[in-house]
């Protein structure tokens, strides 16, 4: 199938939530897929429930008046991790326990906005980058004071995704200056494993079920499979994405893929050939975020007028790993 005459099916609707006063720049799902958090321009944020007959609001993020641009949330579905959109940075953790969200942590050290966020798979970790192109790990905990464990610089501008591998021991950061680097985390000592270039900046970082590859969506247009075993990793597929870029990745499974660049169209992939397997045309034209479940069968999707919409996009397929 090819990608530009594949004929698109239409996406199921599954929710719609008003409630945003302002565009929603953010959303994310748990890994359960039970709820999804979303937050606006406006720096208010919403939870919702998605995993009951009768969809509706869970709770409100207490508004902290800061702008938020990207959104996370931790394996144990309790944990979401809100990247403040501000010159000062930051990071706010919120416990979704209870049906009124309890702010928890404050994370600082981020100089400038926080654009990419991601929670390690054991929910101990904390990755975040943005404006000023660097890395920073934290590690929330008993005695945590809110400061960095870890803070890796090497991007030259503002690093626009960031993703665990499956181990939680390596991460790693797409850029605006074409860049994805690989990071190996480590208590002793954390640095830079590799680093590929792209022809312009990275949007989407994923890694494959098995750690040994990192698919990367580039605003050429193209996406790339990267094998990481070797010394220097090199590019084993690539493929056309999206006509606008491909701004939100979803690896499905070892063989399936998942993406979509303004929520409006989203296209399942072969990885093993990169030939598209179904495309999906979601209703309502484009939104402002969007997000995957951890299997890439649903997706949310934020739009201008403040409303979060949530669609089936695929079949039932194996659990994987969803990034932004």
């Amino acid at each position: 199938m090819n990608l530009s005459t594949a004929a698109p099916a239409p996406a199921k609707p599954i929710a719609e939530f008003p409630g945003h006063r302002s565009a929603v720049t953010a959303v994310a799902f748990t890994p359960d897929r039970s709820l999804v958090v979303s937050a606006d321009r406006d720096g208010a944020g919403r939870v919702w429930d998605v995993a009951t007959s009768k969809p509706g609001p869970r709770g409100d993020i207490p508004r902290s008046g800061d702008a938020c641009r990207v959104v996370a949330c931790g394996p144990n579905s309790r944990l979401a991790a809100l990247g403040a959109d501000t010159a000062a940075g930051g990071v706010r953790l919120y416990d979704l326990t209870e049906r009124t969200p309890v702010e928890n942590a404050t994370l600082r050290g981020s100089n400038g906005a926080v654009l990419a966020l991601a929670v390690s798979p054991d929910g101990k970790l904390i990755a975040a980058g943005g404006e000023d192109a660097t890395l920073r790990v934290w590690e929330p905990g008993a005695g945590f004071r809110g400061d960095a464990r870890i803070a890796l610089p090497g991007h030259t501008k503002p690093i626009t995704a960031v993703a665990f591998a499956p181990d939680g021991h390596s991460a790693a950061t797409g850029g605006a200056d074409g860049s994805v680097r690989v990071w190996t985390l480590s208590r002793i000592r954390s640095s830079q494993r590799a680093a590929v270039h792209h022809p312009a900046g990275v949007d989407a970082v994923a890694y494959l079920p098995d750690g040994k590859g990192l698919v990367t969506a580039c605003r050429d247009g193209r996406i790339r499979v990267w094998t990481l075993t070797a010394i220097r990793p090199s590019v084993r597929l690539e493929f056309a994405g999206h006509a606008g870029g491909t701004r939100v990745l979803a690896v499905a499974a070892a063989d399936a893929l998942a993406g979509t660049g303004d929520g409006s169209v989203v296209t399942n992939w072969d990885l093993r050939t990169g030939q598209a397997t179904a495309v999906w045309e979601v209703p309502g034209g484009a939104g402002t975020s969007a997000a995957f479940t951890a299997d890439g069968r649903y997706l949310a999707r934020g739009t201008a007028g403040g409303t979060v919409g949530v669609f089936r996009v695929a079949e039932k397929r194996a659990s994987g790993r969803s990034h932004g």
